[in-house]
């Protein structure tokens, strides 16, 4: 917990240097509104070709609080804090610790991963019209983020006896990490549509959007008995509120 808690005040701090950035180069920061929104994630999930068969996504999840800063007329800053959680199941390898393993081509086992993460969104909001001016806004949304990832779960089952060598904590991290263990970036964009309640700056959202991880997550099963390399991007569609 010691090292979560370490990683969300280093996001913190990250999000208002970027707002003291953004007015020393000349952008008005005025008016702050406060958005909660959540929603489920669809997740596009492509691993070694060679390595693995049969990858499904399970359905994730995403929960999210960003402040909303008007720097423009149709131009706002988002910063905010998001817990993501995504899943998948595969076939492929597992080799037991201190054995030597060569890949036969068969895939012997099924591996059913669940991992959460952390997020810190940096980015603006684009909006097509005037929130004061029209009840219903349409709008597009794009930046940059850091993530890390707190928790993971594993279980990895022998398909032909039906037990499992291991059912507990993953080891998933990035192929390139910095900082520390489990902790990268990725870039986001997307497009909403907002009702506009103009009378007090409230509105009701809905928002599609995708994002790239820049670097891959490293699954390592158990006790180093994998290391498969996971292209992860996502959708995510969520429903929220403006206060």
């Amino acid at each position: 917990m010691k090292k979560v808690f370490s990683i969300f005040i280093l996001l913190v701090l990250f999000a208002c240097s970027s707002i003291e950035i953004m007015a020393q180069y000349g952008y008005h920061v005025g008016t702050l509104h406060h958005r909660v929104s959540a929603g489920p994630v669809i997740s596009f999930f492509y691993n070694h070709p060679q390595m693995t068969t049969g990858t499904k996504r399970k359905l994730g999840a995403n929960v999210a609080y960003k402040a909303e800063v008007v720097i423009a007329r149709r131009t706002n800053l988002l910063v905010g804090l998001e817990y993501l959680s995504q899943g998948l199941t595969f076939k492929g390898y597992y080799k037991a610790l201190g054995g030597t393993y060569l890949f036969d081509g068969s895939y012997a086992y099924t591996h059913d991963l669940r991992y959460n993460e952390l997020q810190l969104p940096i980015g603006l909001k684009l909006a097509m019209n005037s929130e004061r001016e029209y009840g219903a806004t349409p709008y597009v949304l794009g930046g940059v983020g850091a993530r890390y990832i707190f928790n993971s779960y594993v279980v990895i089952t022998n398909d032909s006896t039906g037990t499992s060598p291991y059912d507990g904590k993953g080891d998933i991290g990035f192929e390139h990490e910095f900082v520390t263990k489990g902790f990268n970036a990725f870039f986001f964009g997307g497009f909403g549509l907002q009702k506009n309640y103009r009378d007090t700056g409230r509105a009701l959202f809905v928002e599609l959007t995708m994002r790239y991880g820049i670097s891959r997550i490293r699954y390592e099963g158990y006790q180093r008995s994998n290391d498969i390399k996971i292209k992860e991007p996502n959708l995510a569609i969520t429903f929220g509120f403006r206060l």
